[in-house]
């Protein structure tokens, strides 16, 4: 598992201190996945295909029917 280093402001590190139950790393990741999903859903419909589900593998999206790799 790669690690990361954040930057968190005050307010948000004092309201954490307060609430360390929860799961910085767990959060971080749940919310990439989910800012990922959205953005694999609005780049369209393949060109070759039609398939509306492209995926990301952190270079290029691929359809997900056909594997036709974008950019």
């Amino acid at each position: 598992m790669k690690k990361v280093t954040i930057t968190l402001n005050e307010d948000i590190w004092k309201w954490w201190k307060d609430n360390a139950w929860i799961n910085l790393s767990q959060l971080a990741e749940r919310e990439l996945n989910r800012i990922r999903a959205l953005e694999e859903r609005v780049l369209g419909n393949c060109v070759k295909c039609g398939s509306e589900k492209l995926r990301f593998d952190g270079k290029t999206y691929r359809c997900a029917k056909c594997g036709y790799e974008y950019g």
